[in-house]
C-alpha cells in the first residue's frame, strides 16, 4: 500500500483524499474576486453577447490578482 502524505491530519487514510480535495477547493474560492451586483450583471451581459456572436455558451470568471 502506498504511503499517503497529507496536510489534513487525524483522519483515516480513506478520508484523506476527499479532505485534501475539499481543502484545495476552499483555497480556490479565496481567489475569486468579490464583485458587486452591478459588476456581476455586466459580466453576465458580456457572456450573453459573446454567446450571441459565437454561438457558444461561455462562462467568465473574475479572479482577484
Amino acid at each position: 500500500m502506498a504511503e499517503i502524505h497529507s496536510q489534513v491530519t487525524e483522519l483515516p487514510s480513506s478520508c484523506k483524499s476527499a479532505a485534501e480535495h475539499m481543502v484545495a477547493e476552499l483555497e480556490r474560492e479565496e481567489q475569486y474576486a468579490g464583485l458587486n451586483e452591478n459588476c456581476c450583471r455586466r459580466i453576465t451581459e458580456l457572456e450573453q453577447a459573446i454567446a450571441k456572436e459565437t454561438g457558444e455558451r461561455v462562462a467568465l470568471v473574475a479572479y482577484r490578482l
